[in-house]
């Protein structure tokens, strides 16, 4: 896998503070339609990599994301892009904005990356970090 340096100064508690109080994915409160409800099940299966990282920028994966749901791929897999608020800012930018974790095809991958940066009336500096995958379907409920 091809190395990508990116540098980020994320304001950990300020990110972290951000998720505490916010409802779960598929909640009520939030959105709670099947895809979501999947969605906010399937994060358990994201590349330890990925959990870890969300993790180290104070994102809770089951909280508060914009999530799309797509389609369903010939593999059974379902098509997500979800995006997260960190709040910091990036010191240096990638020389590309995608970033694979996995790409083993068109209808298997795992990518992320950060877009959108956003200077907040106070000068804080938040990021939507999003992740862009196809993931298992998890509920009993069939989509169709």
């Amino acid at each position: 896998m091809k190395s990508v340096r990116i540098a980020l100064e994320i304001d950990f508690h300020k990110t972290l503070s951000y998720y505490k109080n916010l409802p779960l994915i598929g909640e009520e409160e939030r959105c709670e339609c099947i895809y979501c409800k999947n969605y906010a099940l399937a994060t358990a299966y994201f590349p330890k990599s990925v959990k870890t990282l969300l993790s180290n920028m104070g994102v809770n994966p089951k909280k508060d994301a914009e999530v799309s749901h797509f389609y369903e791929a010939k593999n059974s897999k379902h098509m997500y892009v979800a995006d997260y608020r960190v709040f910091g800012k990036v010191l240096k930018k990638p020389n590309q904005n995608i970033i694979d974790i996995y790409h083993k095809n068109d209808e298997d991958y795992f990518n992320l990356g950060f877009e959108n940066i956003h200077v907040l009336e106070n000068d804080e500096i938040v990021m939507n970090f999003y992740i862009d995958a196809f993931l298992p379907w998890l509920l009993e409920v069939n989509p169709e």
